[in-house]
């Protein structure tokens, strides 16, 4: 049997899964269901959403600081002068 050389170590220790804090399930709602956030503040925080399908077709499904509305979603626009 050959000596592991150190760099096959440490090949093998990249390639190892790395530990995530939580349940894989809190990691999936989190970073995979949850929509993107707010690129603006929403103007008002009353027509709540889960998914984009259920936005009117001009507004877009994100998470505000009031939670996940629907909002036109519009990058703000930096005036320059």
């Amino acid at each position: 049997m050959r000596p592991v050389s150190p760099l096959q170590l440490i090949l093998v220790l990249s390639l190892a899964p790395q530990p995530v804090l939580g349940s894989p399930k809190q990691y999936f709602l989190k970073y995979i269901l949850e929509p993107p956030p707010c690129r603006s503040e929403p103007g008002e925080c009353n027509m709540f959403c889960t998914q984009q399908e259920e936005c009117p077709e001009p507004l877009q499904c994100c998470s505000a600081y009031c939670g996940i509305v629907c909002t036109s979603n519009q990058a703000p626009v930096l005036g320059l002068s």
